[in-house]
Formats: structure tokens, C-alpha cells, sequence
């Protein structure tokens, strides 16, 4: 697994490839994030939006700073779109190991879809107001 093992020899060296992008490899930015191509992509065309300030969660930026990287997702989407139907947006929030995050520098994958989506054959059931009711009281309890 090459992936694997360049994630190690990242970790061993405490470094984060996305403090250190090269701008040749820079689709779009502005003063707080960029955006460029995934190096692992999911699938083709797959792009991440990154924050230049090395920060693991979102709680630990600014209203600034967090209104120009929804800026550079709505631009990667509005790229993505001008070839692809849709596009999903993903992002992991909580500490490197609970949310199975691979690089310890808060980002943001934007993932081109086609017609077909994992959602397509799932049977889903709407829930009527006392069920969603209850739902949101579940929540809040967290």
C-alpha cells in the first residue's frame, strides 16, 4: 500500500503535505485556503479544499477565515459542475483517530458524481412530524 506508507513516513517526520503545497499545484486561491486536485483521489477529478492555517477542526478558525473557504468550495463545485451532475461535499469533524481522518490538516473533499450514486438502490423512509419530533429531542440529549 503506497498511500499507507506515505502516510507513515509523513508522520514519522511530523510533516503535513498541505502546509507545504507546491503552487503549481494550486487550481484557485485566496489569503485563508486553496484548492487543488486530491493526490489519493476517491475518483477522477476529485478536488480538496484546504486551509492554509494548519488547523485540525473548524472551531479553531476564524469567521474570516471559515467564509473563504465556503467561497473555495462553492468555486470547486461550480467547477465540478460544469462536467459532472453533481457534486458531494465531505468533511470529518472530531480528532485524527475518532474521525478516521488521514491527514492532520482540516479539509475539504469535493467528489464528482455521476447519474448513480451509493444512495440510488437504498429504500428510505420519511419521517412524519412526531417521529421527527422525537428524532431532534434524541439529538439535543447528545
Amino acid at each position: 500500500m503506497f498511500y499507507e506508507k506515505i502516510l507513515k513516513s509523513f508522520r514519522k517526520n511530523n510533516f503535513c503535505p498541505f502546509c507545504h503545497e507546491d503552487k503549481k499545484f494550486i487550481l484557485a486561491e485566496n489569503k485563508f485556503a486553496y484548492i487543488t486536485p486530491a493526490r489519493a483521489p476517491y475518483v477522477k477529478d476529485h478536488l480538496l479544499v484546504i486551509p492554509k492555517k494548519h488547523a485540525l477542526n473548524l472551531a479553531k478558525l476564524k469567521g474570516k477565515e471559515k467564509k473563504a473557504i465556503f467561497d473555495l468550495i462553492m468555486k470547486g463545485i461550480k467547477i465540478l459542475e460544469k462536467k459532472y451532475p453533481a457534486v458531494e461535499m465531505g468533511y470529518k469533524e472530531g480528532d485524527l483517530l475518532s474521525a478516521r481522518k488521514t491527514i492532520p490538516h482540516l479539509h475539504f473533499h469535493l467528489v464528482p458524481k455521476r447519474k448513480r450514486n451509493k444512495f440510488s438502490n437504498v429504500k428510505r423512509n420519511f419521517l412524519d412530524e412526531k417521529q421527527l419530533i422525537k428524532e431532534v429531542e434524541k439529538i439535543k440529549n447528545f
